[in-house]
C-alpha cells in the first residue's frame, strides 16, 4: 500500500501487511493506518547515527526462516545511552525484534509465558515461570526516534519499564511493562554472520553523527579521534574536557582538573589479544579509566577500554603492575546464590569454582578518551571479585538510575604478554603476588603420581616374586640349656639345627619371647659350616607394662628382627649367646630364619625420597597462596577476616 504522509504529503509505503505504522522519511511523522484512513501520531526526533552495521531493507535468515529488516526504534537508557531495536518481518508471517547494544545483538519473539509483576523482580534472581533466566537489568526506556515500518505505534518521548533477562547458552529475554499484562519477548544472542544479514538502504537522512572520525575539542581545539562508533562520551586527553557525542556533535559538559596518569599503553594504541583461544583479535585503546577503592588506604588501578568492530568492547586492567584481559559475561551463565546485598562465598562458571576475594565500592577517579556509556567522575558501583587463578570474575551492581547486574571474566596476563600484544616495552614487573597470578613453580604432580605408581608396581612385583621361604624355625628352652664356660648365671649359649641358604636372597632372623616385665638379649652369629664365615646379629627383646595414675602403659616389644644382606650359598647354623634379667625365669625363645623377604622399608624410603621435590613445591605454593590472600578481606574458605578477629 502506497500513500501520502498526512503531515507533509511525502510518499510513504506499507509494504508489510501486518505493520501498524510507518515513519515518514521526509518529516519524521509516525503515520498509522486505521479503518478511517491514515493518521499522524506526532513526530519523532532525527535518528542518531549509532554506527550500526544494520540497515533498513537488509535481509537475513534465522532458524531456517528468511526475514527482512523493515524499521527500527531508538530507545534512550536512563543513564543516557541510546540503543537500537530493529524489526524483522519473517517469511512465515511472524515479527522478530533484533536489539543492538554495545556490539551485541539479541533476536527475540513474542512469548506466551506470563510475566511476574515488576515489584517481584530482583537483580540476579531467577524468574518464576521463565526457567533458568536471571534478571540482569531493570530500567526505564524512552522512545527517542524511529524509522521505517513498525509492528507497534511508538509514542515519541514516551517511556516504559523493562527487565532484561539472560540464561545459559546465550539465551535472552526481555519483559515489556508498557502493557497490562506485561509482554515477554524470548530468544537468543546472535552474531551478524549467524543471522546472515546483508544489503539494505543507505543510512537514513537526518542521522546525527557524520562519518568523520576526527573532531576538535571545544575547549582546547585539540584533536579528538573517535575510534568506536558506539561511543557516547569522550574526554579530551589534552585538557580533560568532557563531551557528549550522542546528538551528532560535541556537546561540552565539564572539565576535569588536570591530573598526571602514566599510561603504559597510549590512547589509540593497537594490540592483538586472544579472546578465548585462537590467534587473537585486533583491538584499539579507545579510552582509559582510573578507579579506586578505599580500605585502610585508597588503592588505584587503570582500566583500558579496548574496541574491536566484530567483538565489541573489552577491557585491559592494570593493577599493581599486574595485568588481565577482561571480557563480559551474561549473568545467566554464572551460578551465583547471592540474594539482595548478600554476597556468595563462591560462584560457579563453566564447571569451575571461583572463590570470593574482595568486596568493595569502586569509584571513578579519572577518565580519558571514549566510553560507550555516560561515565562520570565519582561514579560508584558495588563490586565483588572472585578468583580461580589464572582467571577471575568481577560482579558489579549498579543501583543508581537503572538497576544493572553485570559479570566479567578476566584472564591473567604477564607483562611479557602485554608487551608482545601491544608492542610496548619496559613495563614494570609486579613486586607482590596478584589475586589472579598463577603459581609458576614446578608442576610435579603428574610426574610424582607416575613415579609412585611405578614404584608401587615394582614393590608388588618384588613382593610376589620373593619366595619368603622359612629356612629355620626352632624353639629354645633358654634356662634349660647348659651354661657356657665363663658365662654368668643368667646366660646361656644356644646352637640351632643346621639349615641351607640358596645365596640368592636376603635373610631375616626373627626372635620372639612372651616376656612379662622382663628382657632377653641375644648376641648371635650366622655361621657358614663350610668356610666358617661369620655374620653377626643382635636380637634385643624387652617388654614392660603396668598402670600409672589409673592409666595403662607399655614399652618395648616381645619380638625383634634383623636383616642380613644376601649370604653365600651353603649350610649354616646360628650361634646365640643369651642373657636374661636376674631373678626372672626366661620364657621359651622362638627363632625363625626366612630367606627372600620383601622389605617395605625400602619402598617407604624410596617414596619419601621421590616425595621431597613435590613436598618442596607444595611448601612454596603454600607461601605463594599466603601472599596472595594476605590483602584480601576473606580467607580462602570464604570467612571474613573481621569475623575471625572478633572471635579471637
Amino acid at each position: 500500500m502506497t500513500a501520502n504522509c498526512p503531515s507533509c504529503g511525502g510518499p510513504i509505503e506499507f509494504a508489510i501487511g501486518s505493520s501498524e505504522v510507518v515513519v515518514c522519511g521526509y518529516c519524521n511523522s509516525v503515520v498509522a493506518r486505521t479503518d478511517r484512513g491514515l493518521e499522524s501520531h506526532g513526530k519523532v526526533a532525527a535518528l542518531i547515527d549509532t554506527g550500526s552495521p544494520i540497515r533498513k531493507g537488509a535481509t537475513g535468515r534465522y532458524a531456517g526462516q528468511g526475514f527482512r529488516i523493515t524499521g527500527r526504534t531508538q530507545l534512550r537508557h536512563q543513564a543516557g545511552g541510546i540503543w537500537d531495536e530493529w524489526y524483522a518481518a519473517f517469511d512465515d508471517g511472524r515479527w522478530g525484534w533484533l536489539a543492538e547494544a554495545q556490539g551485541r545483538f539479541y533476536i527475540t519473539f513474542t512469548a506466551t509465558t506470563a510475566a511476574p509483576p515488576l515489584a517481584q523482580l530482583g537483580l540476579g534472581n531467577r524468574v518464576p515461570g521463565l526457567d533458568g533466566f536471571v534478571v540482569a537489568e531493570i530500567g526505564e526506556a524512552v522512545v527517542a526516534s524511529a524509522e521505517g515500518e513498525l509492528p507497534w505505534t511508538p509514542e515519541p518521548g514516551g517511556s516504559y519499564m523493562y527487565a532484561d533477562l539472560t540464561g545459559a547458552g546465550r539465551r535472552f529475554a526481555t519483559i515489556d511493562y508498557s502493557e497490562a499484562p506485561p509482554v515477554v519477548f524470548q530468544g537468543t544472542e546472535a552474531t551478524l554472520p549467524e543471522l546472515g544479514i546483508e544489503g539494505g538502504e543507505s543510512p537514513a537522512r537526518g542521522a546525527g553523527r557524520a562519518a568523520v572520525t576526527v573532531l576538535n575539542c571545544s575547549q582546547c581545539g585539540g584533536a579528538l579521534q573517535l575510534r568506536a562508533p558506539e561511543s557516547e562520551r569522550v574526554w579530551c586527553p589534552n585538557c580533560g574536557a568532557a563531551h557528549d557525542i550522542t546528538q551528532g556533535k560535541l556537546q561540552y559538559l565539564t572539565k576535569l582538573k588536570k591530573k598526571r596518569i602514566d599510561l603504559a599503553i597510549p590512547l589509540g594504541g593497537n594490540g592483538t589479544v586472544a579472546d578465548g583461544g585462537g590467534k587473537g583479535d585486533s583491538y584499539v585503546v579507545a579510552g582509559v579509566m582510573e578507579r579506586a577503592v578505599t580500605f585502610d588506604r585508597t588503592y588505584y588501578w587503570l582500566e583500558y577500554l579496548l574496541y574491536n568492530r566484530d567483538k565489541g568492547f573489552r577491557w585491559l586492567v592494570q593493577s599493581d603492575d599486574h595485568w588481565s584481559f577482561v571480557t563480559p559475561l551474561r549473568p545467566g551463565e554464572v551460578l551465583d546464590s547471592s540474594t539482595g546485598r548478600n554476597v556468595a562465598k563462591a560462584i560457579f562458571y563453566s564447571g569451575q569454582i571461583y572463590k570470593l576475594f574482595q568486596t568493595a565500592t569502586a569509584r571513578v577517579t579519572y577518565v580519558l578518551g571514549e566510553f560507550y556509556w555516560k561515565v562520570e567522575m565519582g561514579e560508584l558501583v558495588d563490586t565483588a571479585d572472585y578468583i580461580a587463578p589464572p582467571f577471575g570474575i568481577s560482579k558489579e551492581i549498579t543501583t543508581t538510575g537503572a538497576q544493572e547486574l553485570s559479570y566479567s571474566h578476566a584472564r591473567y596476563m604477564t607483562p611479557d604478554e602485554v608487551e608482545q600484544a601491544f608492542g610496548v616495552k619496559k613495563l614494570r614487573r609486579p613486586q607482590a603476588v596478584g589475586p589472579m597470578q598463577p603459581f609458576n613453580g614446578p608442576r610435579l604432580g603428574y610426574a610424582w603420581a607416575a613415579m609412585v605408581v611405578a614404584l608401587l608396581a615394582i614393590a608388588i612385583a618384588l613382593g610376589v616374586t620373593r619366595p619368603n621361604r622359612v629356612a629355620l624355625q626352632q624353639i629354645y628352652d633358654v634356662e634349660a640349656a647348659p651354661p657356657a664356660e665363663g658365662a654368668p648365671p643368667n646366660g646361656r649359649v644356644l646352637f640351632s639345627e643346621p639349615f641351607d641358604l640358596s645365596g640368592n636372597y636376603n635373610v631375616e632372623i626373627d626372635g620372639m619371647a612372651n616376656l612379662e616385665n622382663s628382657w632377653i638379649y641375644v648376641d648371635g652369629d650366622l655361621v657358614n659350616e663350610a668356610g666358617g664365615v661369620v655374620r653377626p646379629f643382635e636380637l634385643p627383646l624387652e617388654y614392660y607394662h603396668g598402670y600409672d595414675d589409673g592409666e595403662s602403659w607399655s614399652e618395648g616389644s616381645r619380638s625383634h628382627e634383623r636383616f642380613l644382606s644376601r649370604p653365600e650359598k651353603g649350610r649354616y647354623v646360628l650361634r646365640m649367646e643369651t642373657q636374661w634379667e636376674n631373678g626372672k625365669t626366661p620364657p621359651p625363645l622362638h627363632v625363625t630364619v626366612r630367606e627372600g623377604v620383601f622389605r617395605w622399608i625400602y619402598f617407604i624410603v624410596a617414596l619419601l625420597l621421590i616425595s621431597l621435590p613435590p613436598l618442596g613445591t607444595a611448601l612454596m605454593r603454600i607461601g605463594f597462596e599466603s601472599q596472595r590472600w594476605k590483602d584480601s578481606s576473606f580467607t580462602p574458605f570464604g570467612m571474613e577476616r573481621s569475623e575471625l578477629e572478633d572471635e579471637d
